[in-house]
């Protein structure tokens, strides 16, 4: 799957999306023109389940990864969208691993969270080879992506049938990120409802997929981050979920970014003097949240 021949999609929900969409697309060829990288690389058989692997300029050993995720509502997105991050995060210096995954409505839940973790298990198997240290694992995403690796991250059962440690995770890093799939009686042709139709086989999947749901006994730590004029029910979700999280053993650390609306979260990925990318290189780095 490569910049210049990515399948067409059709229109993004919601419409400013598509903007989005181009710009990412043009920051991340930009940034694979200028970081060494290794493309395409499968982790599965089908043709959506491969991931981009960047590296720092000097083959270095023992390096952190981070494993990232696209947006895109489950139904949209390539993993070309993240690349716009890999300067900054390579810079650290670490590995970044953009994921792609299969997509809604050709599947449902939860067929892309096994993808998700189907990737996390081929960068446990092969990131030495590139450097990188199986035994520092990070996670995250952005929107769709974000939830998806949050709930790998909380779903110790699905790591334990791919025959990873509870632990493979050191820390997960949801960017705008949808964490509350339950949703009462959803107004038809909203985010929620859209949710249950393209997304979830079944409306009583909703507890299962929701990261939320799932927070009880956590251990692995969490960074929660949104824009502060970000889409209404992901900002309600975040703030559930940072709650919960502190009531737990792992903790949470939580940011909002002031007049950071939904694509801007992750546009901003690309500055490497963002807080968000500061904040995730020292975590990166020193192994604990800073």
């Amino acid at each position: 799957m490569a910049f210049d021949d990515l399948p067409a999609q059709s229109p993004i929900y919601p419409e400013e999306a598509e903007a989005y969409a181009r710009q990412a697309l043009a920051l991340s060829r930009e940034a694979a023109g200028r970081t060494r990288c290794v493309l395409d690389l499968p982790y599965g058989s089908d043709y959506w389940q491969k991931v981009d692997v960047y590296l720092p300029e000097q083959r270095l050993e023992g390096l952190p990864v981070l494993v990232f995720a696209h947006g895109g509502a489950w139904s949209h997105g390539y993993k070309e969208w993240m690349g716009l991050m890999a300067p900054a995060i390579v810079a650290t210096p670490a590995v970044f691993v953009s994921v792609s995954y299969r997509l809604a409505p050709d599947v449902r839940f939860p067929a892309p969270l096994d993808d998700c973790v189907a990737a996390l298990r081929w960068v446990r198997d092969h990131i030495s080879d590139y450097g990188g240290s199986p035994d520092r694992i990070y996670v995250g995403g952005h929107s769709a992506g974000g939830h998806l690796y949050a709930l790998a991250t909380l779903r110790h059962d699905l790591l334990g049938q791919a025959g990873l440690a509870p632990d493979t995770i050191k820390a997960c890093f949801p960017v705008s990120s949808q964490l509350n799939l339950v949703f009462d009686a959803p107004e038809p042709g909203s985010g929620e409802a859209r949710i249950y139709e393209i997304f979830l086989a079944r409306a009583e999947d909703a507890p299962a997929a929701s990261p939320l749901h799932q927070m009880e006994g956590n251990r692995t730590p969490f960074f929660l981050s949104h824009g502060e004029r970000d889409f209404p029910r992901i900002i309600a979700s975040n703030l559930l979920a940072a709650q919960t999280l502190a009531r737990q053993p792992s903790g949470v650390v939580s940011e909002v970014y002031p007049e950071h609306g939904h694509f801007d979260t992750a546009l901003g990925l690309a500055d490497p003097a963002h807080p968000w990318v500061r904040k995730v290189s020292a975590w990166l780095r020193d192994g604990t949240a800073p």
